[in-house]
């Protein structure tokens, strides 16, 4: 089997020694059916300064009739994001600095990948993403062979200048992808880990999710869509629409030499 590669995954397996930690095998003993389509499941939530929302978003995810584990990647917070996340007695993996999106992903992923994990579910740390939605998400990743998109509409509550930047870079992702993908930019997915091991990622930043959604395809991996609520509160965001355009633009160059 085959980890996600590249300087990332030194630098994670370096900086992370709690990727070494085994994953708890028990699960509870019921007949809940949403356990019966997928079974070992890790919620990743990439988190920078999201000591206001954290425990709340954790609350939520544990409310979840599905049976799911939680590992927080704490990118190196300056506030006690992780202190909280602890706290709800959940897996938090540390970044000593604050190394980017991308990097908390893969972060995530070598953990899921380690203790033998199914699938994961990635969600944004700022409750943009509802967890009311994840058992859809399971419904429809239920033979654990496709990748799944929650999709926004663009319409609404998502402002101006994230509905351009999301509409050219799920144009030309669509493109270099060679499918359809109406929301490339959403942080709300499921990933089969078998998908994971084969794909080398190497992106430090939000283009990490276009690179692996890029590969994927071109590697033959199904790629679904299910329409998920379109969120904006007052939290802060950390993806700069001009900057982040940029650097998928040079992730795209770069990928007509894979």
């Amino acid at each position: 089997d085959q980890w996600p590669t590249g300087e990332i995954l030194h630098d994670i397996l370096m900086n992370c020694p709690a990727l070494t930690g085994q994953k708890d095998a028990c699960l509870k003993d019921d007949n809940r059916s949403i356990l019966k389509i997928m079974s070992t499941v890790l919620v990743i939530i990439p988190a920078f300064n999201a000591a206001d929302s954290i425990a709340e978003l954790i609350e939520k995810i544990l409310q979840q009739p599905a049976d799911l584990d939680i590992a927080v990647i704490d990118d190196g917070s300056t506030d006690n994001t992780g202190e909280i996340a602890r706290g709800c007695a959940v897996t938090c993996l540390d970044h000593q600095r604050n190394r980017g999106k991308g990097a908390a992903l893969c972060t995530g992923f070598a953990y899921a990948l380690s203790n033998d994990y199914e699938a994961v579910i990635t969600m944004d740390a700022d409750l943009q993403h509802d967890p009311l939605e994840i058992n859809r998400f399971l419904q429809a990743g239920g033979d654990a062979a496709a990748i799944i998109i929650g999709t926004r509409r663009r319409g609404g509550a998502m402002p101006r200048s994230r509905r351009i930047s999301n509409l050219l870079v799920s144009f030309i992702c669509s493109l270099l992808a060679a499918t359809k993908l109406t929301d490339s930019q959403s942080g709300y997915r499921l990933i089969p880990t078998r998908v994971l091991k084969e794909l080398p990622l190497d992106s430090l930043h939000y283009e990490l999710e276009l690179e692996l959604l890029i590969k994927a395809a071109r590697a033959g991996v199904p790629i679904r869509e299910i329409p998920i609520e379109t969120i904006y509160g007052q939290g802060r965001s950390f993806i700069r629409p001009f900057r982040d355009t940029i650097r998928f633009l040079k992730l795209a160059l770069k990928s007509l030499f894979w």
